[in-house]
């Protein structure tokens, strides 16, 4: 049996989904969890070279459903 991911951007848009497989038979393996990285973002000076320019944050809200049988 394959299991379902949901993966959203923000949450409310995750536990809509989440409610919709609910509805047609699903079981929630993994709740809802938001994960995050942070990164660096570089740029080029004027002789050519990588600058540091600032921080990248980003999340995505994930969790994992399984179809119920029967």
């Amino acid at each position: 049996m394959q299991d379902i991911i949901i993966r959203r951007a923000r949450k409310y848009e995750a536990e809509k989904a989440i409610q919709d497989h609910v509805k047609r038979g699903c079981k929630i393996i993994f709740p809802l969890t938001e994960f995050s990285k942070q990164g660096k973002t570089f740029d080029r000076d004027s002789y050519n070279r990588h600058v540091f320019a600032g921080h990248n944050y980003s999340s995505v809200w994930m969790a994992k459903l399984r179809r119920v049988e029967g």
